[in-house]
């Protein structure tokens, strides 16, 4: 009995202390297992009185503050529990607007982390043990309610969007805002939103959909970054793309967080929106919020798919059939070449690339904390044989509440792992130079090689090379917010990343790549830690119908990167790759490099929100940032903002109105913001560089010389922004839009340009001197045409016309006439540049010969009075082309019937110039039969050697079905699963245009934008089958 009786109370001690942490999380699990135990010892007629004593004791600590009553009953051999004062309660959520059902619901008891979600047909079951409970609803997009349930049992709801009461949460800098009180231009993308297919970084998921915002996927290369630009070019020598802000954080990789781990997208556009972060927000603000855990359930979610990637369009070039042809009709004498074959060169180092996606989360939490944890791997082949990547993104953000809820602590920790390979482009070049009748191998299994001009086997080049790379991101992210007294909130932001990259590059000796210098092997290392510290306080007055919102700031941010690379050549064996450098025998000057550098910025900002009736709104914002980067004059810039907005269709004389407007608002914004990212960290300063060896005391040793003049002057490039908008919404939100004007200056634009030598030491600076100017109008549309209980059909439109100008490039110090920018080099030829950068003209101006077509001779008719003057000279060269288009836009449509859902996604282009140089360096028959051609050059009838002209200028428009998407959502109601979706994806489909080339969506970045290279990478078309599973 001793015995016995130690155990129990042992037992019931660690039942005590286990279940002090636990509760009712696992108390229903310990009740079944005491009463099975019960029942088995009960068994025995000499334990049954200790046994129900033992079994009474341990369920009293069981059920202890769980909200769980038992009653075991002994006799023929039974036992069984029964919970006496739960009470099931079950009802349906509906949206208000349609009456349809939704899914996903969140339904927690207020005050306990009980909760479930609703299914498929919008139906939830949940057991209370207070029949005067409050069950708490919540939806992305809709606004929470709280109902008490007042003895009820059955209860149905109706949820109202955010968007019709005009209370969904908007992120802006440093911290939210009610979408009804923002009055800069703000855009947000929320996750329903987001494009659909192999989405592999957040600017993916935005393509085409916001206004004024072009994203470019200028090459079908799965490692390639896309291009951005918001509201035009605003740099010569800078970055023109965005700031990123995720979480709070600045300057993060768009890698460092997988698609499906974000929550939404706010778009900062005009200087009153983005002024607050100052020196880095020219070309506008990104803000990515990732997904957090929820109070009152806890659920596990996975998202995977795969996917097959064909290319849509090969450059047509001649087959081995039509080549023979052609010589025989030409009398050509071919036979030295025609080796037998019948070779698809771009087929031969194409493939279909195979694509897979995993995710998986979990994520909960109680009434005072949450957390999600996330893991996704990415596994992505491109078109072409060497191209791939592999991603895994680990993640985990947890939040915790105490001091009575007066202290929020959240840990953000992320590990990104990406092993991948571009593609080498070179290998295009070839594909298009090989004579169809060569061979991939010989008869006896060897590589067939060509030594012939820009000739080689891309094959053979695929196989033996490699370009490995390796990017490695992690960071830690540790936030709080301490309530100092009501509505007095003090934050700290703490960050630290370590990203590193590693790059392993061999070009074998027998290769084309490698054969002229006996075998080429690189390594190259770099790693870049960024350490943050930000604080804030933030103060909120609420009195009458005045809201008053305070915020001042604090920010310091740190940055080291080194850098490390060497490389050698001629090797006797290729058997190490890139992995002994020492074997190589011809290492030259210049093969062995490192460096480091630093910078710093230092900042202070501050906003005031003020609300007057909830009709009145004027918000302002200041910053000043010192930067390490700059010269010693102007260490330090200030940039403020302000704007106003009016919510007319608030005012008295609009209530007639107010059946049919459901927001009217009125905006203006000015606002000055800086981009310092033309500068590299020290080029305010005067630097000395190797040049040359000189003999003293013996021995020979490396001379230095000055290699950059010093500026004191040098500052950031600053971007002056008016904007005003108008948004409404009408008819129970039945249509939605938004009109925005802006006129966008940036002044101080940096440029290198020659200068004296005397007085100056070198013959080149950097200097901010010019100014250019971005003018436009944005419009975007949401409206639903079918709203219905099974049915809803939803249209958006987004347009955006941009014209851009350069309006200054010299002053009384810094002179220049005109920037010849580009290369238009083809065999034969001479080079000649592509576009030039001048005064009253905008960036990605083509400039060249004017051409009115063939003649009888198959010669250019080339417009040679352009100076008024008989012959062509270089004086006959005009403008001919514009690369920036007209207009962008996106048309977006989604059906949905029951459990069916339908989308999809045009995007398109109007108005835009493309150099089509594979045209011009292919299309023509004078290289043949020693090397292949486009069809084209066969039906063009040019007979001289072509060269740079308008003859090559295309129009670049088009229209592209960027994606379309077809789900269905199962309600399987078993295995605890809460949804079950099937998709079937399909991207770039379709592409409407008459531009003659592989593809009109080309670069455009730079200064030299629009141009479609001999080397381009063709895109590709994806089909894509995914599933979603929540448990």
């Amino acid at each position: 009995m001793k015995k016995k009786s130690y155990l129990s109370e042992l037992l019931k001690k660690f039942c005590k202390n286990f279940l002090q942490k636990f509760k009712a999380g696992i108390s229903l699990l310990l009740i079944g297992v005491i009463t099975f135990f019960s029942y088995a010892y009960g068994q025995d007629s000499s334990h049954r009185h200790i046994n129900t004593k033992f079994s009474g004791d341990l369920l009293s600590l069981v059920t202890k503050d769980a909200r769980i009553s038992y009653h075991l009953k002994y006799g023929k051999q039974t036992a069984e529990i029964k919970n006496d004062q739960q009470q099931v309660i079950t009802g349906k959520v509906t949206d208000s607007q349609t009456g349809e059902p939704m899914p996903g619901v969140n339904v927690v008891i207020k005050g306990t982390t009980v909760g479930t979600t609703t299914d498929v047909e919008g139906n939830f079951s949940i057991s209370v043990s207070d029949k005067n409970a409050t069950l708490v609803f919540s939806f992305i997009g809709y606004t929470p309610q709280e109902i008490a349930l007042a003895g009820r049992t059955t209860l149905n709801v109706s949820l109202v969007s955010e968007t019709v009461g005009l209370e969904e949460i908007v992120v802006v800098g440093y911290g939210t805002q009610q979408k009804r009180t923002i009055s800069g231009a703000i855009t947000n993308i929320t996750e329903k939103n987001f494009n659909v297919g192999v989405n592999r970084t957040a600017v993916d998921m935005i393509q085409g959909k916001v206004a004024g915002l072009v994203i470019t996927k200028s090459s079908g290369d799965v490692t390639a970054q896309q291009s951005m630009r918001l509201r035009g070019t605003s740099s010569l020598t800078g970055s023109s793309e965005p700031f990123v802000v995720i979480d709070g954080v600045p300057g993060l990789n768009l890698n460092s967080v997988a698609a499906q781990d974000i929550e939404s997208i706010s778009i900062l556009k005009d200087a009153s929106a983005a002024a607050i972060y100052g020196s880095r927000s020219a070309s506008g603000v990104i803000l990515i919020t990732t997904k957090k855990g929820k109070s009152g359930q806890f659920t596990t979610d996975y998202n995977g798919y795969i996917a097959m990637d064909v290319v849509s369009n090969k450059p047509d070039v001649l087959t081995a059939e039509e080549w023979r042809t052609y010589c025989q009709q030409n009398n050509l004498s071919y036979q030295t070449f025609d080796k037998g074959a019948n070779t698809d060169w771009f087929g031969e180092i194409m493939r279909t690339g195979i694509t897979q996606n995993h995710d998986l989360s979990f994520s909960g939490g109680g009434t005072n904390n949450n957390y999600r944890v996330s893991v996704s791997y990415l596994d992505q082949e491109g078109v072409v044989k060497d191209n791939y990547q592999t991603r895994l993104n680990m993640r985990f953000s947890v939040t915790q509440k105490t001091l009575k809820d007066r202290l929020s602590l959240t840990l953000i920790g992320a590990i990104t792992q990406r092993d991948y390979q571009p593609s080498d482009t070179r290998n295009f070049v070839l594909a298009y130079n090989m004579v169809p009748a060569y061979p991939v191998k010989n008869d006896d299994g060897t590589w067939f090689e060509s030594t012939d001009y820009d000739q080689g086997n891309p094959v053979h080049n695929i196989e033996l090379n490699y370009d490995r790379r390796k990017n490695n991101i992690s960071y830690f992210n540790l936030k709080s917010e301490l309530q100092i007294i009501k509505n007095l909130f003090l934050s700290v932001n703490a960050y630290f990343q370590r990203q590193t990259n590693d790059r392993s590059r061999y070009w074998n000796s027998e290769t084309e790549r490698g054969r002229n210098e006996y075998g080429v092997a690189l390594r190259s290392f770099n790693n870049d830690n960024t350490k943050l510290l930000e604080s804030t306080i933030n103060y909120t007055i609420r009195t009458g119908g005045h809201n008053i919102n305070l915020l001042a700031g604090t920010s310091f941010e740190d940055n080291y990167y080194q850098f490390a690379q060497a490389q050698n050549r001629k090797f006797v064996t290729n058997l190490f790759g890139a992995n002994n450098l020492s074997a190589g025998e011809n290492m030259q000057v210049g093969d062995v490099s490192s460096s480091a550098s630093m910078n710093r910025l230092l900042s202070y900002f501050g906003r005031v929100n003020y609300t007057l009736n909830d009709r009145y709104i004027v918000s302002a914002t200041l910053r000043r940032d010192g930067s390490s980067k700059f010269g010693e004059n102007h260490k330090w810039g200030t940039f403020p903002s302000i704007s106003a907005a009016w919510r007319i269709g608030e005012e008295s004389f609009m209530q007639g109105l107010s059946n049919i407007f459901d927001e009217l608002k009125l905006r203006a914004g000015y606002g000055l913001s800086g981009n310092q990212d033309g500068l590299a960290p020290y080029q305010s300063m005067q630097l000395y560089g190797a040049s040359g060896t000189y003999y003293d005391n013996g021995a020979w040793h490396t001379a230095y010389v000055v290699s950059q003049n010093a500026n004191p002057n040098l500052q950031w490039e600053q971007t002056a922004m008016a904007n005003a908008g108008i948004d409404f919404s009408i008819l129970n939100a039945r249509l939605n839009g938004t009109i925005e004007y802006y006129n966008k200056i940036t002044s101080k634009l940096l440029y290198t340009y020659s200068v004296p030598v005397p007085p100056f030491l070198y013959g080149s600076m950097v200097a901010n001197v010019g100014s250019m100017e971005n003018k436009g109008i944005e419009f975007s549309l949401t409206g639903d045409i079918i709203r219905s209980r099974d049915i809803r059909w939803t249209v958006s439109l987004n347009a955006a016309h941009n014209k851009n100008k350069i309006t200054k490039l010299s002053d009384e110090e810094y002179t220049t006439q005109s920037i010849r920018t580009g290369s238009a080099w083809v065999r034969g030829g001479s080079a000649n540049t592509t576009h030039i950068v001048e005064e009253g003209k905008p960036v990605g101006q083509f400039f060249g010969l004017e051409c009115f077509g063939l003649d009888e001779n198959g010669l250019y008719k080339i417009n040679d009075m352009v100076d008024g003057q008989p012959g062509v000279t270089v004086s006959d060269y005009t403008y001919i082309g514009n690369a920036q288009p007209k207009l962008t836009y996106g048309i977006d449509n989604s059906f949905s019937y029951k459990n069916f859902e339908l989308t999809f996604f045009w995007r398109g282009v109007y108005g835009n110039d493309v150099l089509n140089f594979s045209k011009m360096s292919y299309a023509t028959t004078q290289w043949l039969p020693g090397a292949n051609v486009l069809k084209d050059a066969l039906t063009l009838g040019l007979k001289q050697s072509p060269f740079y002209n308008s003859f090559y200028i295309e129009k670049g428009s088009f229209l592209r079905l960027e994606n379309i998407n077809l789900a269905y959502s199962f309600n399987p109601r078993l295995l605890g699963i809460k949804s079950f979706r099937v998709y079937f994806t399909g991207n770039n489909l379709v592409l409407l245009t008459k531009y003659k080339g592989v593809d009109p969506e080309v670069p455009m970045s730079g200064l030299d934008p629009g141009v479609e290279g001999r080397e381009y990478y063709p895109k590709s078309r994806t089909y894509l089958f995914g599933i979603n599973v929540s448990f």
